[in-house]
């Protein structure tokens, strides 16, 4: 076992104890009363699944864990829908000893309709999707998905193969050249990361011709959600927003293109009955004063960032609402869950 592996697992060991500890202190969520949490998942899959589609690990909850989320939520917060929460900030009307949680799930995958939905009409629980229109009704696949299945195919040549096939990707692209720590050992988490800056054209023009080079055979599989299951959930009383037109991020592009992502996602949503919330996700989280103008002058009431934290009975900016990230790897028990959202998992 490496250095980094060894250190990881002891972090976990020590998170699972502190987390075990904290849960059984009466009260412990107390200090979350007169907050609302607003929880972010991304998808609810089996584990094959999530092998066969190489999804990151800060991505995804099992079905069976998110019933126990979803247990555990019912029982300790007052659930309440995105525009519920619009309403209570607006109208004043904020209960300073409830503790309030509102689901999102981002990008609209397929298995939110297949897997979420049907756990959370079982719960009763109300939700808000947050949907990238382009992509919605379409068999396309983000690039971090397409990244990770071309890197499981890298992996399975030999040595020298790989590394020629690097040589010539970095010629041609040359910003690949601070990823090549993280393409040596895999870890395709710390490649996305390093990708997300460079223009949405560029990361495209790597992926087609690095896919070229290493002959995948790309799924046909559609992995997103199509309009007509968005409006079965909708009719059940699912909420949706706006997660923009192109799943681009907002801080990479000009005023004028952050207009009308913001825009044109809103009237596609109403234009297939949807009856969109005000409220807009940016991609990634990413934001800027200048994005938030943008979004608002498009007629948005609020928008959600990926920053980590809860609001209270008024929000510090409507157009950077924080959220808390949902997944296996922070939360596999109700345990974690708790210590999660109490936010302790930061001293870790």
């Amino acid at each position: 076992m490496g250095t980094v592996q060894a250190i990881n697992r002891l972090k976990s060991w020590v998170r699972q104890g502190a987390a075990g500890l904290y849960s059984r202190m009466p009260g412990c969520l107390s200090p979350l009363r007169g907050k609302v949490s607003i929880l972010t998942y991304h998808r609810v899959l089996p584990l094959e699944d999530v092998r066969m589609q190489c999804v990151q690990p800060g991505m995804y909850v099992t079905p069976d864990m998110f019933e126990r989320h979803l247990a555990f939520l019912s029982a300790e917060f007052q659930l309440i829908s995105f525009s519920e929460l619009l309403t209570l900030w607006t109208a004043r009307r904020w209960d300073p000893m409830a503790r309030y949680c509102v689901m999102t799930f981002d990008d609209g995958w397929l298995d939110t309709y297949r897997h979420a939905w049907p756990a959370l009409q079982r719960h009763r629980i109300p939700a808000t999707v947050f949907l990238p229109t382009a992509f919605i009704g379409t068999d396309r696949w983000f690039w971090p998905d397409r990244l990770g299945l071309i890197m499981q195919s890298h992996f399975r040549g030999a040595l020298p193969e790989r590394q020629n096939r690097f040589r010539r990707l970095v010629k041609n692209f040359p910003w690949l050249m601070p990823a090549i720590d993280a393409f040596e050992r895999g870890d395709t988490d710390a490649i996305v990361e390093c990708w997300k800056v460079q223009p949405q054209e560029q990361i495209d023009a790597c992926l087609e011709e690095w896919l070229a080079e290493s002959q995948t055979a790309f799924p046909s599989q559609r992995v997103l959600m199509n309009w007509e299951e968005a409006c079965e959930m909708s009719s059940s009383g699912v909420e949706f927003g706006s997660h923009s037109v192109s799943h681009r991020i907002m801080t990479t592009l000009s005023p004028p293109d952050v207009a009308r992502e913001a825009a044109e996602s809103m009237a596609m949503l109403r234009e297939k009955g949807l009856s969109p919330i005000p409220v807009f996700c940016y991609p990634n989280g990413n934001w800027s004063p200048l994005v938030a103008d943008q979004v608002r002058e498009a007629g948005y009431r609020a928008a959600t960032t990926t920053q980590f934290g809860h609001e209270e009975g008024k929000p510090a900016s409507w157009f950077a609402l924080k959220r808390i990230n949902i997944h296996q790897g922070i939360a596999y028990n109700e345990s974690l869950l708790a210590f999660h959202l109490a936010g302790f998992n930061g001293w870790l």
